[in-house]
C-alpha cells in the first residue's frame, strides 16, 4: 500500500484519501471561476440599473458574492491551493 504525505495538513493520507483532496480542489477551483463570473455579472448589472431597489439589490448580491469569495480563497489556502 503506498502513501503520500500531505503538505497542507503535514499528514499522512492514503491513496484513497488524496483523491478525495484532489477532486475536493478540483471542485473549489471550479467554484471559485464561476463566482468570479457571478461577481462580474453583478457589478456590470449594478452598473446599469437605475431604479433605487434594483440599486439596492444588487448592492447586498455584490456583498454576499465578495464574502462568498473570501470564504472560499480562505478554504483554498487552508487545503493548499496557491494558484486561483
Amino acid at each position: 500500500m503506498e502513501i503520500s504525505l500531505n503538505k497542507a495538513t503535514n499528514k499522512v493520507v492514503k491513496p484513497a484519501e488524496s483523491e478525495i483532496l484532489a477532486a475536493e480542489r478540483e471542485h473549489l477551483l471550479i467554484e471559485i471561476k464561476k463566482l468570479k463570473n457571478d461577481l462580474t455579472d453583478a457589478y456590470n448589472n449594478f452598473n446599469y440599473v437605475s431604479d433605487s431597489l434594483l440599486v439596492d439589490f444588487y448592492t447586498y448580491q455584490i456583498k454576499a458574492f465578495e464574502m462568498k469569495y473570501e470564504y472560499l480563497i480562505k478554504k483554498a489556502k487552508e487545503i493548499g491551493l496557491k494558484s486561483i
